[in-house]
């Protein structure tokens, strides 16, 4: 794989999923890094969760009700996700 480009806004979006317990949509991502970058893209936001998932810098989770969650804890663990609300823990 050829060499990564540093990105302030992809390493933004890297430290928001470290910093986190939760396991965030990336509309929730987007709303938490637009705060440090106000001209940031959605679509930023999701090509940047997906390359870093790709990488192994981030898992992506995906849920029944289809919606994609992250997580930046990257070693081994399980998730659940709860039948009645859809929660990913």
């Amino acid at each position: 794989m050829a060499t990564l480009k540093y990105s302030r806004q992809r390493e933004s979006i890297k430290e928001y999923l470290n910093s986190t317990t939760e396991h965030p949509t990336a509309d929730t991502v987007y709303l938490n890094v637009k705060q440090e970058f106000p001209n940031i893209s959605l679509g930023t936001v999701y090509r940047n969760l997906n390359l870093l998932a790709e990488i192994g810098d981030a898992i992506k989770i995906s849920t029944p009700n289809g919606g994609d969650r992250f997580d930046g804890r990257t070693m081994p663990h399980y998730h659940f996700c709860c039948t009645c609300c859809g929660r990913v823990m």
